[in-house]
């Protein structure tokens, strides 16, 4: 099966509070980023439109991510929180890496996995051959501290 990625250049994020002790960082609260439907291409204007529309786009313009938690797991963090897709919210955990990006920046880098029928999600098709029920969603985040 093909495999398709899907990228947002455009999101929002409130600004996070994290601690730092040498290359150790701490989440102080939770923060939230929005993830704009409409900015998510693919590379194929058709497979975009259809999965704005599967996503629930216009009445539901964007993805909500609340970062909760991030605790350091030897050279990881387990980082956790809530999804809201397509008006529906769900607990995840994704396992990060967290590294330095020059003075005042880290990256944040890691994937997630969530099912379609999580979010009551229609699975897209092509030619009557369902895709996957499973989604690996990458992220990669540059963040000021």
């Amino acid at each position: 099966m093909k495999e398709v990625h899907g990228a947002c250049k455009e999101i929002q994020v409130d600004s996070p509070q994290i601690q730092t002790s040498g290359t150790v960082y701490k989440l102080n609260s939770p923060f939230t980023i929005k993830i704009p439907i409409l900015k998510i291409h693919s590379g194929d204007e058709n497979r975009d439109s259809h999965i704005m529309e599967i996503l629930g786009y216009p009445d539901i313009p964007e993805i909500i991510v609340v970062v909760e938690s991030a605790e350091a797991v030897g050279e990881t963090y387990l980082i956790r929180g809530k999804l809201s897709i397509h008006g529906f919210t769900r607990d995840f955990q994704s396992s990060g890496k967290v590294e330095p990006n020059g003075v005042g920046q880290i990256r944040i880098f890691g994937k997630v996995n969530i099912q379609f029928s999580d979010f009551n999600l229609e699975r897209p098709s092509l030619l009557f051959i369902k895709t996957k029920e499973e989604i690996e969603i990458g992220y990669d985040f540059l963040i000021k501290i």
